[in-house]
């Protein structure tokens, strides 16, 4: 017997180095609508978004976060650089307390300069933009997920070309972030026909069922069957249904690119009339 030496601590000190030294899953968000899930109308998702925060705080090892959200659309990558973006509210038409929201984060000039080193490694240059605030489909999640954040957030632009392959490249180039300490979001929806008319013998019940049975059996595959699945997520039954504009499903291509090899889990999925749902790749 050693005095003061207890056994589980020193068990528990392991673990959590090995945790932190370990690659990091990444993850696919459905968002929501706007800020509904922060007003307690989408109560389900926000309870799996407050569980899915504690998890991995528990976890540990993450350092910084990027984000990677529908709501920002560029011709090229593009990095957010304000060192404290303000939250920007782009959603219309909600109470007045969802345009008072405060969530103070700073972005991480170390983040951007890897990111930056990485995608110009494989060819894909980036833009900067030092004016650009958090958009909700940042916010959103990552108030419900952690309320009070105290690591920095980056959030990183999808392509306006909404090129499925391009998309599934970005993922590839940045998976290295992951073993140092960055979780890689991608923000979005699993479904998202909402602002389109629906074709006469469609509905909006039937498209997110077919499409979201296409995703869960695409991304069980890893290597290239996942990869090939995912860009031609066009084949999917009523995949135009589903994504008449694919800018909420191109962070999911995002995420498993960077996830390589890593299996997936489903960590959210609703049937409430629409058929959502959320992943996990890697633990």
């Amino acid at each position: 017997h050693i005095p003061g030496f207890r056994p589980e601590t020193k068990g528990l000190k392991v673990f959590e180095e090995y945790m932190s030294n370990s690659s990091l899953p990444t993850l696919f968000l459905s968002h929501g609508g706007g800020p509904l899930p922060l007003l307690g109308r989408d109560s389900g998702l926000a309870s799996h978004l407050n569980e899915l925060g504690k998890s991995l705080k528990e976890r540990g090892g993450i350092k910084a976060i990027l984000c990677i959200s529908a709501h920002w659309e560029k011709k090229e990558v593009t990095l957010q650089t304000k060192s404290k973006p303000d939250l920007y509210f782009d959603y219309y038409g909600f109470p007045a307390e969802t345009y008072e929201y405060k969530y103070p984060c700073s972005t991480s000039e170390e983040l951007n300069k890897k990111a930056r080193d990485l995608l110009k490694a494989v060819g894909i240059m980036c833009a900067e933009d030092n004016k650009r605030g958090y958009d909700h489909g940042m916010f959103v999640p990552l108030m419900l997920m952690w309320p009070k954040l105290d690591v920095p957030v980056n959030q990183l632009s999808i392509l306006s070309s909404l090129n499925a392959a391009d998309h599934f490249k970005l993922g590839e180039a940045l998976a290295p972030l992951r073993k140092e300490g960055v979780l890689i979001i991608g923000s979005g929806m699993s479904y998202h026909g909402f602002f389109y008319p629906l074709p006469s013998n469609v509905t909006a019940a039937d498209a997110s069922k077919a499409f979201d049975e296409y995703l869960q059996k695409a991304l069980v595959h890893t290597g290239k069957k996942r990869k090939e699945a995912l860009e031609n997520w066009k084949e999917a039954k009523h995949a135009l249904v589903a994504h008449p504009r694919s800018e909420h499903l191109m962070p999911l291509l995002v995420a498993a690119g960077a996830a390589k090899d890593d299996k997936v889990k489903c960590i959210y999925h609703t049937k409430d009339y629409l058929t959502i749902s959320a992943f996990q790749f890697g633990d």
